[in-house]
């Protein structure tokens, strides 16, 4: 039971991170310092991980930061509106909502393990049923046919051709 809930939590940490980043990104668009950048390349790592390389200038030093491009890889030299906290110049939310940095794929990967540790764990809860219910029967069955033979000596002929049995003999 344990683990079932611990694979529920696992598989509930993406859904809570991904709310919190729709929060962080309406806050940063809210209280953040509107800023001008720019792609600066677009690498192809592999499929479904493509990353942009964006540069922007906060408080007169050039930074430079990348962003996952899932939806939305634009080539190089296109200008991007950006929105950064003013606490952390390196902290943004891109003008297409994407944040900065490659946020929430640890919490993806603990959110699949949990799918299949409550997936087994279900699954080893029926199989612990069914093999309940087997073991029920089996017993069942055997009670049976335990019942049948002292019902079948029970209800033996006393014989009345051939030799007597050796315990009769002794008895007499």
């Amino acid at each position: 039971m344990l683990c079932i809930l611990v694979g529920l939590g696992m598989m509930w940490l993406p859904y809570k991170t991904w709310n919190d980043n729709d929060a962080w990104e309406d806050r940063l668009r809210a209280e953040g310092v509107p800023v001008q950048g720019v792609v600066d390349e677009l690498v192809h790592k592999r499929r479904n991980s493509d990353t942009m390389h964006l540069r922007y200038e906060w408080a007169r030093v050039e930074r430079r930061a990348e962003v996952g491009c899932w939806e939305a890889c634009l080539p190089a030299g296109t200008p991007v509106r950006i929105w950064v906290s003013p606490d952390d110049p390196g902290d943004f939310v891109t003008e297409f909502g994407t944040l900065s940095g490659h946020r929430g794929r640890v919490q993806g990967v603990i959110g699949a393990a949990g799918l299949v540790l409550f997936g087994s764990m279900v699954l080893a809860g029926f199989t612990r049923l069914d093999q309940r219910r087997r073991d029920r029967r089996q017993r069942d069955w055997q009670r049976q046919q335990r019942d049948r033979r002292r019902q079948q000596i029970g209800h033996t002929r006393v014989r009345t051709q051939g030799k007597p049995s050796r315990r009769w003999r002794k008895k007499n």
